[in-house]
């Protein structure tokens, strides 16, 4: 079947912190209170009864038995992959036409609007107004006049931990969205609504299960869910939690975990979705046929650059490095398809766990350590608006731990990115796109800020 194409801050932060620290100290040293300074997820409330590492700091053979049913890191024959090199794929020409380097922009951060543990910000298309997505499981359309309930599903849900309501996606062909939240077990589910066409508000007795994916810790949760340029719906998942990648998940094609999967979220005559028959490891014999990119820790945020189609993705550290991985689009298509980002082979671009093939990996187009307060990256949105001139073209994205906003230039050289200061938010969960083409960032305080020229 093919999918036609189409052009209360205690709670939230745990989230992202599953990266860099996983609220539980499997980072770099132990965390307290209720924002874990680490991954997104671990910073929005601490994970209960979750046993995790908080001794290990460096790569070990030995975090986990590797599983048997682990397959090789190799697509079939017969499919259509890029033909580049993984190197050459991430640091090749863009498909932009723009030059660089880019001009410096010069921003500030104005307050829009409050809510209650926001942990995304996502758009309608043909709609003027942008949608945030709380986590302990409401969804609410807003613009500068008004703010909206359109979903609470409360009951099914619940901010804990890296748990909850984590993302939210609306289909560009039909009037439908689909969320992304851990249900009363922990366990990923992906459910779809039909909405009404005016207002957006959910049917919520339409409420359909599209994926279940079972979760063996509490933490790495992932959390985007979009759809890309092709009109297939996305999800980004981590790699199970603990630390160190203990089953071994995110490089196994027989796993979800540690994996974006892209599917057709449309139901079949048998199954609840239909997998796209170009998917990279559709014919490969064990792996998981909804696989698109894998070799990812906590790929806490993804997005697609609404003019070029590529894919940038930020991948929430273990207990040193965070880092941004891009897979450049062919013609605005494909993006990401059949790449490995390295984890756990790799942390960024150190060798992590060396009982992992270090070969055919895609390594990182920026990277930061965990110092001056960093431990989680917030990922990140190219702008193509035409309020901030200077912006245009810039990658932004920053830390939660820290506050810290960058822009980084994607016209760089390889191996000298261009990384510049923007602004400060604490406790920093999304850096998204809205309904008007403006860039928004989001606050696991409660609040949402608008991107404006300084």
């Amino acid at each position: 079947m093919s999918r036609r194409t189409v052009a209360g801050a205690a709670l939230g932060v745990a989230l992202l912190l599953a990266g860099c620290g996983d609220g539980s100290g499997d980072g770099d040293g132990e965390n307290s209170g209720a924002n874990p300074p680490n991954d997104p997820a671990a910073t929005f409330a601490t994970v209960p009864d979750t046993v995790l590492d908080t001794t290990t700091q460096t790569a070990s053979t030995d975090a986990g038995p590797v599983p048997t049913t682990t397959i090789p890191l190799e697509p079939a024959a017969n499919v259509d992959l890029p033909t580049a090199s993984p190197e050459e794929l991430a640091n090749g020409p863009s498909t932009t036409v723009a030059t660089g380097p880019l001009p410096v922009p010069s921003v500030e951060l104005v307050e829009v609007a409050e809510f209650d543990t926001p942990v995304e910000l996502t758009t309608r298309p043909g709609d003027v107004r942008s949608f945030v997505v709380e986590q302990g499981g409401r969804v609410l359309a807003f613009d500068d006049l008004s703010t909206e309930v359109v979903l609470d599903i409360t009951d099914r849900t619940a901010a804990n931990g890296e748990r909850g309501l984590l993302g939210a996606a609306f289909d560009p062909a039909a009037d439908r969205a689909y969320v992304h939240y851990s249900n009363e077990s922990g366990n990923t589910v992906v459910a779809e609504y039909a909405i009404d066409p005016v207002t957006a508000i959910f049917d919520v007795e339409s409420r359909r299960e599209v994926l279940t994916v079972e979760q063996p810790f509490g933490n790495h949760n992932g959390g985007e869910l979009a759809f890309g340029p092709d009109g297939y719906l996305y999800l980004a998942l981590g790699d199970g939690g603990s630390a160190d990648d203990p089953e071994r998940n995110s490089l196994a094609l027989s796993s979800r975990l540690g994996k974006i999967l892209r599917i057709d979220p449309q139901p079949t005559a048998d199954a609840p979705f239909a997998t796209p028959p170009d998917n990279p490891f559709v014919d490969v014999e064990g792996a998981d046929p909804t696989i698109w990119s894998l070799g990812l820790r906590n790929p806490w945020k993804f997005s697609f650059d609404s003019l070029t189609g590529d894919l940038w993705i930020a991948d929430v550290g273990q207990g040193d490095i965070e880092e941004i991985n891009l897979a450049p689009a062919i013609s605005g298509q494909g993006a990401g398809k059949g790449l490995s980002f390295g984890w756990s082979a790799f942390e960024g671009s150190e060798r992590f766990n060396t009982d992992q093939d270090d070969a055919g990996h895609t390594g990182p187009v920026v990277e930061y350590r965990h110092d001056d307060g960093n431990c989680s990256v917030s990922g990140g949105a190219v702008y193509r608006g035409d309020v901030i001139e200077d912006l245009f073209g810039w990658y932004v994205y920053g830390d939660f731990c820290s506050g810290r906003i960058w822009g980084y230039d994607p016209t760089s050289e390889p191996g000298a990115p261009i990384v510049v200061d923007l602004a400060e938010l604490a406790n920093l969960t999304a850096i998204a796109v809205g309904g008007e083409g403006d860039l928004f960032a989001v606050s696991n305080t409660g609040t949402v800020s608008r991107f404006s020229p300084a």
